[in-house]
C-alpha cells in the first residue's frame, strides 16, 4: 500500500480495495484524532509537530473503523427526508411529531400555529408549485428560528449560572455540519434545527458549548466538566448522532 498526497489538504491511503480520503487539520492538540462528519467526510486532527508519516500510520491503523463509520453515515444519509410540504407530512418540534396542515388565506403575512397534534401553516391563497412549497418552507423556518431563540435564551441562562460562565454573544445559525460551536472570543453559534430535538438534546449542545468557555478542547477535563452538569451526556450525544438526520426541513 502506498500513501499519497491529494490536492492541498487532502490525503488518501489505500486499504485493500478501499481508498480512504481525509482532510488533515493541524492544531495545538497533543494527540492525533479522527472524526467523521455528518456528510461522511473524514477529518484527521493532528498536532503541528506530528509528521505526515505518523498521521498516515494512525489512519491506516484505524482504516477498518473509518470505513465502517463512513458506511454508517452514508446509509443514514440515504434515508434523509425529502420534504414535499403537503398536508399530513410529519414535522418535529421539541421532539414531538406534528402533522402539517396548510391553510390558505386571502391576504396578510404567513404564519405558523400549533393546534394539538397539528402544525398549521398559513400562506397566501393561489400559490402553486415550487412557489407554494417555498412559501411554506420559509414560514416554517422563520417560526422555528423564533421559537428556538426563545428556548435557548432560557437554557443558556440556566446553565450559564450553573457553570459560572457567560458567552459574549449567542448567534443562531443555519449550519450544515455542526449543531453548535464556540470561538476563542467567547461567541457561541447554535444551529436552529435543534428546535426539532427534545429539550434534553438542546440542553446537551448548550452545555457542551458553554463548557468550551472553560476548556477549549475535547480533553478528559472537558468531558468531566460536561458530566458534572449532565451525568448522562453520552446518551444525549448518541441520540444526536443517530437522529440528527431527522432534524431537517
Amino acid at each position: 500500500m502506498k500513501d499519497k498526497y491529494y490536492k492541498e489538504d487532502k490525503y488518501y491511503i489505500e486499504n485493500y480495495d478501499n481508498r480512504i480520503y481525509y482532510t488533515l487539520l493541524r492544531t495545538k492538540r497533543k494527540t492525533i484524532g479522527i472524526t467523521i462528519d455528518r456528510n461522511g467526510e473524514v477529518k484527521v486532527h493532528a498536532p503541528f509537530y506530528a509528521s505526515d508519516r505518523q498521521v498516515f500510520e494512525v489512519v491506516r491503523k484505524e482504516a477498518d473503523w473509518i470505513i465502517k463509520k463512513v458506511k454508517e453515515v452514508t446509509e443514514r444519509n440515504s434515508k434523509l427526508i425529502c420534504r414535499q410540504f403537503v398536508n399530513g407530512e410529519k414535522f418535529l418540534y421539541i421532539g414531538k411529531e406534528y402533522s402539517l396542515e396548510i391553510v390558505e388565506k386571502d391576504s396578510g403575512r404567513s404564519g405558523v400555529l400549533i393546534q394539538e397534534d397539528t402544525l398549521a401553516v398559513y400562506i397566501s391563497q393561489g400559490l402553486s408549485g415550487e412557489i407554494r412549497k417555498q412559501a411554506i418552507k420559509e414560514a416554517l423556518i422563520k417560526w422555528y428560528r423564533q421559537r428556538f431563540a426563545d428556548i435557548i435564551k432560557e437554557r443558556f441562562e440556566k446553565y450559564s449560572s450553573q457553570l459560572k460562565v457567560s458567552p459574549c454573544k449567542v448567534v443562531i445559525k443555519d449550519q450544515k455540519t455542526r449543531w453548535g460551536s464556540c470561538s476563542k472570543k467567547g461567541n457561541i453559534n447554535m444551529n436552529w434545527r435543534l428546535i426539532m430535538a427534545p429539550v434534553e438534546i438542546i440542553d446537551y449542545v448548550v452545555v457542551h458549548e458553554l463548557c468550551h468557555l472553560k476548556v477549549m478542547n475535547h480533553s478528559k477535563d472537558f468531558w468531566n466538566l460536561v458530566a458534572s452538569i449532565l451525568p448522562n451526556y453520552n446518551e444525549r450525544r448518541k441520540w444526536l448522532k443517530v437522529n440528527g438526520n431527522r432534524l431537517v426541513i
